[in-house]
């Protein structure tokens, strides 16, 4: 079997692409988060690729490499967010078998990733959502795509016999709007604690469950 071209050093050059594959990586994850922490700080119209460039200690040439310009930059770290959120939706849907306890494993998967990542929830869900939602020319806006993951669950509860029959999505919404009045107060409000956010979240899925059981 051919073997991995080497450098001078002896080192398969593969290696070295691996490793500098993971520092663009770790290099765009570190612009994300700042850019995410200005658009909050300062808003749309004060941010500035060469203020996010100060801030992390690259040139502003640096940040064109990976992104063409603010607007593309505010999706990318949009859309990371809401790759993330999905991505932990899913897998609390998978953990249970039980429809009671996979929606309760998605609201919980729910607060704990705004008070996780308060700052991208507050991009998502909290910061010009009217601008958030629109696509980028050309392209289609698949953020609000994460709540299928819930629905689903809402669906394959109704099947189950574990929620009542009605429209899917209005149950849906309405988990989504109690988790959403749990996580804006957990992240707003410094009264709520994180142990008080999670007592609140656990009374709002029992009375939930509640009004939505047969």
């Amino acid at each position: 079997m051919a073997q991995p071209p080497k450098t001078a050093g002896g080192v398969p050059r593969t290696f070295g692409r691996r490793r500098k594959g993971k520092q663009k990586e770790e290099l765009r994850q570190l612009i994300l988060q700042a850019a995410s922490e200005m658009f909050i700080e300062q808003g749309y119209y004060a941010f500035s690729m060469r203020r996010l460039a100060d801030r992390i200690g690259y040139a502003p040439a640096t940040l064109y490499l990976y992104f063409r310009d603010k607007d593309h930059l505010l999706f990318s770290v949009v859309d990371d967010a809401f790759a993330k959120f999905r991505s932990e939706l899913v897998q609390a849907a998978s953990s249970a078998e039980d429809p009671e306890t996979c929606l309760s494993n998605i609201g919980d998967a729910y607060i704990r990733f705004a008070l996780t990542h308060p700052v991208y929830y507050q991009l998502m869900f909290m910061w010009r959502v009217d601008y958030l939602l629109k696509s980028r020319q050309g392209e289609e806006a698949p953020r609000m795509a994460a709540f299928q993951v819930l629905m689903d669950a809402v669906i394959d509860a109704q099947r189950k016999g574990a929620v009542k029959p009605g429209d899917p999505r209005m149950y849906s919404d309405l988990m989504w709007a109690v988790m959403h009045g749990v996580a804006a107060l957990a992240i707003q409000m410094p009264m709520f604690t994180e142990e008080r956010a999670a007592r609140l979240a656990q009374q709002a899925k029992e009375m939930l469950y509640l009004a939505l059981r047969p």
